[in-house]
């Protein structure tokens, strides 16, 4: 499915509350694990209140006919950016969005000299092969995949 990636931080939302609407639904159907901060589970709501709370965090959302359909929460830190909380609508999973959403960030955190990282605390054993699939590598000694795409 070809998406676009957007950043979506709380000015954005302002400015698009359509998004807004989207990255609800989008958590509204997440595993309640995806919605989990600081060791609690939250509604959707507060979810991504409570992530946009801060100004180093953002949202990439995955962008297809103009509605998110994908999302993960982006904090950025010490040069990195550190990928936690992907989730894509129920009706569009299993269609690469999630897969094509990381790889996007991964490349625009490159343009941008960042470091796109994943870290490994709480991921479920699916996560940890997409992102291994993905060209993120394990760097145990940080406590994260880091991306190095292969050449």
């Amino acid at each position: 499915m070809p998406v676009q990636m957007i950043r979506a931080d709380a000015a954005t939302l302002v400015q698009e509350p359509v998004w807004r609407t989207d990255l609800e639904k989008i958590y509204s159907e997440a595993e309640p694990s995806r919605r989990c901060l600081q060791g609690r589970e939250l509604d959707a709501e507060i979810f991504i209140n409570t992530a946009l709370a801060s100004a180093d965090n953002w949202f990439a959302g995955a962008l297809f006919n103009d509605h998110l359909v994908g999302a993960v929460l982006i904090t950025v830190k010490d040069q990195q950016w550190q990928l936690r909380h992907l989730c894509v609508r129920e009706v569009t999973r299993r269609r690469g969005v999630g897969s094509r959403l990381m790889t996007l960030v991964a490349a625009k955190a490159k343009e941008e000299g960042v470091l796109a990282c994943v870290p490994d605390e709480g991921l479920t054993l699916a996560d940890q092969v997409l992102v291994r699939r993905l060209g993120y590598t394990p760097a145990p000694e940080k406590g994260m995949f880091v991306f190095a795409p292969s050449c």
